[in-house]
């Protein structure tokens, strides 16, 4: 959410998962709770549409969020929408052709990755 790391997206599938000696994920992540093919973003230039697809395997266990909400099956990712992989790897999806600049306040993702953890002091 710095803006620090870019990631651009190519045609087809892009991995994000652990890096291994026979695994290489287009974006390679550690860390607790990653797993080999934590989950995929496929993007169509074509279409200009990006879908976020979750592991398959068990998307409880390897969870991935967009906008404090886990997601169980594949969904389509709009412009500002904040991705939560794992415990602690944070994007925020950017529309180049919308706003390249586009920035999010660390504070206000962290308030919503653990807004249910929160609702129980209130």
């Amino acid at each position: 959410m710095s803006g620090v790391v870019k990631f651009g997206l190519k045609d087809g599938d892009n991995t994000i998962g652990k890096k291994a000696k026979d695994n290489e994920p287009g974006l390679p992540l550690a860390g607790v709770g990653i797993a080999r093919l934590q989950c995929l973003i496929n993007y169509s230039s074509e279409e200009r549409r990006c879908m976020l697809v979750p592991n398959q395997e068990d998307f409880k266990k390897y969870k991935v969020m967009v906008n404090g909400e886990l997601v169980e099956e594949a969904i389509p990712l709009k412009h500002r929408d904040r991705i939560l992989i794992g415990s602690h790897h944070y994007f925020l999806f950017v529309d180049p052709m919308i706003n390249f600049e586009e920035n999010y306040e660390w504070e206000d993702a962290m308030k919503e990755a653990n807004k249910e953890q929160m609702s129980m002091f209130n």
